[in-house]
């Protein structure tokens, strides 16, 4: 009991520290137009071209896509953003776009038509992120002021590129002139209805109301501030919307979430998503390189114990290796189901010694469910024989290890969102071959499933059920090669104070826009 209590010292001496230098601060606690946010993790890019992780939260904020896309009812929609309205040809090679007018990016310049094709010629200019989305724009042609023409190379879903949670912010061409320095120390221009007042790394994110806001006439209620700490406890973050010291707090356990039951001023909501959790085996570091080796940690995983005792109501099993309510899913053959008897006769056929099968396990230490997930694998893999090295860390910590072979763990818990809604984001993202690796974190490089991916891609807007059938086919290559080990589909978790409101999940972004909240009085 001793060690446990000094093992957690570290966190309840940090859990103190914040919890009185927070509640010290009078202002957050009594201005009631400032919306505290306490998330797990910090943004590592500030520009909206690259971004493609965590910037989501605030990036969706500060700038605005041509159109949003509302998967929160049965029947999705788009519906305007910067863009009023838009058409395409028979042939969907060409789309044009009307703009809105008068409106004026932070930095107090004007958006327009010629502002489009900066931006979409900028992010193709780059090589990481989500600037592939444009992979099929041949040319953007300004026709005037606020109409805009994209002629493509392939009949893709424009509509819902422009939609984009990543890649497809449209932001001031003043970006041009800021050195990339500047922007990587917080540097941000959108047209949203916040902009960045101030960035401390891995303390806090500032945002103000941004006063000339174009879509801001009729709504005069929304936060003048919003103040995003960055918190990596779970517990810390818990206790903040507890003492109302913050409104909403993202990724609480679910073994949390019973100690609210006390507080009638805090408010839990599930919703559905298109996030899912897993893991990826790293197909180039011994011993998970040998097939044999990784089809015996998949038939470990026991997804029942996660989606009945871990994730409970907070997550469903999956039918796939993609959330099985984004559009154009299909179901694979099979996965690998957990039977340890199956897995030790998998590990005899690698002819691999016993001794030899040390293996370890990046997982985000932030999390509660992928500790006690790391801690179910970790059992059954000791009752095959195979040692595990549990090797928790914050995600942006696990990330940049992973992506260096040398570094790199055997296995790494993964959350995925899609940058739109398309299974192909899933697949091009994480197993379509990259050197050097971004999210490819298994090392995997298979020239059919690149091939299949594309293909895939290139027939969603003309033949959707080629597509399907093209996805599930690439489900099931990636099943018998053993890449990844599906976990659970999981729902967006809310938990926030009950005096907020206006608060709607939307499975097509993974964060809240904070100017459709307000404070009930």
């Amino acid at each position: 009991m001793i060690s446990i209590f000094i093992q957690k010292l570290p966190s309840l001496i940090i859990f103190l520290f914040i919890f009185f230098h927070i509640s010290c601060s009078s202002y957050e606690i009594k201005n009631k137009n400032t919306f505290v946010f306490a998330t797990y993790d910090d943004v590592k890019d500030w520009d909206p071209a690259t971004a493609f992780s965590l910037e989501v939260l605030p990036m969706s904020n500060i700038y605005e896509p041509l159109l949003w896309y509302d998967a929160s009812e049965k029947n999705h929609k788009l519906i305007p953003g910067l863009a009023k309205s838009y058409s395409k040809s028979k042939d969907a090679l060409e789309w044009t776009f009307i703009l809105r007018e008068n409106v004026k990016f932070h930095d107090g310049s004007t958006f327009d038509a010629s502002t489009v094709k900066f931006v979409v010629e900028r992010n193709k200019t780059f090589n990481r992120g989500a600037s592939y989305i444009w992979s099929a724009v041949k040319e953007v042609i300004v026709l005037d002021k606020y109409k805009v023409l994209f002629r493509l190379d392939l009949p893709v879903a424009l509509d819902r590129i422009v939609s984009s949670q990543y890649g497809a912010w449209m932001y001031s061409k003043k970006f041009s002139e800021i050195s990339p320095d500047s922007i990587r120390k917080g540097y941000a221009s959108g047209t949203g209805p916040y902009y960045l007042f101030g960035w401390s790394p891995n303390n806090k994110i500032i945002l103000n109301k941004y006063e000339n806001y174009w879509g801001g006439g009729n709504k005069k209620n929304y936060f003048e501030k919003i103040d995003i700490k960055i918190i990596s406890e779970s517990s810390t973050r818990l206790q903040m919307v507890k003492k109302g010291i913050a409104d909403y707090a993202a990724l609480i356990p679910v073994q949390l979430l019973n100690s609210l039951e006390r507080h009638s001023d805090v408010e839990i909501g599930f919703y559905p998503s298109w996030v899912n959790h897993f893991y990826l085996l790293n197909t180039e570091k011994f011993p998970t390189n040998n097939i044999w080796v990784r089809k015996a940690i998949a038939a470990t995983f026991d997804r029942t114990i996660l989606t009945k005792y871990i994730y409970k109501n907070t997550g469903k099993t999956p039918k796939g290796l993609i959330p099985s309510n984004i559009p154009l899913f299909s179901e694979p053959d099979s996965l690998i189901d957990f039977n340890l008897d199956i897995a030790r006769s998998w590990l005899d056929s690698s002819k691999i010694t016993l001794n030899d099968v040390d293996i370890d396990l990046s997982y985000v230490s932030s999390s509660e469910e992928y500790r006690l997930t790391a801690l179910m694998l970790l059992d059954n893999l000791r009752r095959i024989g195979i040692n595990l090295d549990l090797k928790p860390g914050l995600w942006s910590v696990n990330w940049e290890r992973a992506k260096n072979l040398e570094s790199s763990p055997n296995i790494i818990s993964m959350a995925w969102w899609p940058t739109y809604p398309t299974p192909s984001d899933w697949l091009f993202g994480l197993y379509h071959s990259q050197n050097p690796p971004l999210f490819n974190l298994s090392h995997y490089s298979n020239p059919k499933i690149d091939s299949l991916i594309n293909e895939a891609w290139k027939n969603e807007i003309i033949n959707p059920e080629k597509s399907k059938n093209i996805y599930k086919k690439i489900q099931n290559i990636l099943i018998a090669d053993c890449v990844v080990i599906p976990a659970v589909d999981l729902k967006i978790q809310s938990v926030k104070r009950k005096d907020i409101k206006g608060f709607k999940g939307n499975p097509a972004y993974s964060t809240i826009l904070f100017y459709h909240l307000w404070r009930e009085q």
